[in-house]
């Protein structure tokens, strides 16, 4: 009884530590709006979009502008956007705007209250052409990091030239943290192995 009582302690001491590195060291970005040449018509949806993979379907504007706020463990520098491997940056923080305090709140209650929230407006975007274009919003962080926040695809007939000569910017994995990933792999196979081990212990024991 003692060592079932201790068994389940340590699982869910293990299973907690695990569940908190996965919650507190991921970026959030609020993947609000993309906007298309005009900077007011909404490509995609107001608020909610999927910030692993919004799908623009075929367009036909030759700009866009990403609008969202974005939160973070560290300070933040700057945004931009990326295709392939061609990263453009010198989008400054959105600040001074009415929603400033609210959008605090929101990161706090996520747990960044010690990093840095705010809204970013990345516009003049080039729409380059091609079937399934990945176009990424990026922040840079104090710490000199560059990190994907937002995944856009889309179709255009017209548009520049894929950067660097690309026909095709490739695969490129969603915006996450691979780190905060391999840390809770590793809390998730201690729990199994201390779990194992109780029990090969209890077995000998009622033997």
């Amino acid at each position: 009884m003692v060592l079932k009582k201790i068994t389940a302690i340590v699982f869910t001491a293990v299973a907690a530590l695990a569940l908190a590195v996965g919650v507190s060291a991921v970026g959030h970005t609020s993947a609000d709006q993309v906007f298309g040449a005009d900077g007011r018509t909404d490509l995609a949806s107001v608020g909610q979009n999927d910030v692993t993979g919004t799908s623009l379907g075929t367009i036909t504007d030759d700009k866009l502008t990403l609008w969202g706020w974005y939160a973070d463990e560290q300070k933040i520098s700057e945004f931009g956007y990326r295709y392939g491997d061609s990263v453009t940056l010198g989008s400054p923080k959105y600040t001074g705007g009415a929603d400033d305090e609210t959008i605090a709140g929101q990161a706090g209650a996520l747990g960044y209250a010690d990093g840095e929230s705010v809204r970013f407006r990345i516009e003049n975007i080039p729409v380059v052409k091609g079937d399934n274009v990945e176009l990424y919003a990026v922040a840079k962080l104090e710490n000199g990091e560059t990190v994907d926040i937002w995944r856009i695809t889309y179709s255009s007939a017209g548009g520049i030239d894929m950067p660097g000569g690309q026909t095709s910017p490739g695969a490129h994995p969603a915006p996450e943290n691979p780190q905060t990933a391999d840390a809770s792999v590793v809390a998730v196979a201690v729990v199994s192995a201390i779990s194992l081990a109780f029990t090969a212990i209890t077995r000998k024991i009622r033997l």
